[in-house]
């Protein structure tokens, strides 16, 4: 069945598309340049990537308006949180003004609250749309992601002579399919379906990981050879992206059975 990929729809749009554009999530998915991002290393050779700890809810030892939090001060914590919160930004646009304050309040750091696009009127266009967040979000067990850069400070350790270094800044980015719209598994005709690469900073704040900033950094995003398909197999994800990047813990190449019931992802 064709598919409408349309440029209106609304994906990822609290912290993804917010921080860009005013929360215009259509312009996450706007290819710059034909190259690819250094950031990918296509390859034509089999290989298999590696599997990492970081999930989306991994780890999280509490919740905040419903939102998993409290998440190890770790790498696989880092992604981990980024992949939770990135989600969690767009589905509390449909939310309570409280909860969406407490929700922002915990997931960005103040320079990121404040390009969020968090607003009661960013709300009020979501809300005004039912349809627009029917089916939102970013499925990050079919995707992969690459930890770009980590800021650490030495802790004590048994041995003196070689400190324990803890992470409090984690740069990651993150390739993921991202959905919008209204549909269910016998039609998804009105299923925007786009593949995104998003470049996320985030700090420890002495309790939890929070997102700094997230950019789409420009080049043309990697696509499988059928870019309709919501699965794609491990195989695939290893020739299209290279070296160097993880997949999550809950990697699947199977599309669960509660996958379209689910609204936000």
């Amino acid at each position: 069945m064709r598919r409408d990929r349309r440029l209106g729809s609304w994906i990822v749009g609290g912290l993804v598309g917010a921080v860009l554009m005013a929360a215009v999530v259509g312009m996450l998915g706007l290819r710059g340049a034909d190259d690819l991002d250094p950031v990918f290393a296509p390859t034509d050779v089999p290989t298999a990537l590696p599997v990492g700890g970081a999930a989306q809810g991994a780890g999280a030892t509490e919740y905040v308006a419903g939102v998993p939090a409290g998440f190890p001060q770790s790498i696989d914590g880092a992604v981990s949180a980024l992949m939770t919160y990135s989600n969690a930004a767009d589905a509390a646009l449909s939310r309570t003004p409280q909860e969406r304050a407490e929700i922002a309040e915990r997931i960005f750091t103040d320079q990121g609250r404040a390009a969020s696009g968090l607003s009661d009127q960013a709300a009020a266009d979501v809300q005004d749309r039912p349809d627009a967040t029917a089916f939102t979000g970013c499925a990050y067990e079919f995707g992969a992601y690459k930890v770009v850069s980590v800021g650490s400070h030495s802790v004590e350790s048994p041995d003196p002579d070689e400190p324990a270094q803890v992470p409090t800044e984690v740069v990651v980015s993150t390739w993921a399919r991202c959905l919008s719209g209204v549909g269910g598994a016998r039609d998804t005709s009105d299923v925007d379906i786009r593949w995104t690469h998003h470049a996320a900073t985030l700090r420890w704040d002495g309790r939890d990981w929070r997102v700094d900033t997230v950019v789409s950094p420009g080049g043309r995003v990697p696509e499988p050879d059928d870019p309709d398909d919501i699965a794609i197999t491990l195989e695939e994800r290893a020739r299209l992206l290279g070296t160097g990047w993880t997949l999550p813990a809950d990697a699947t190449e199977e599309v669960a059975t509660d996958f379209w019931s689910r609204g936000s992802l």
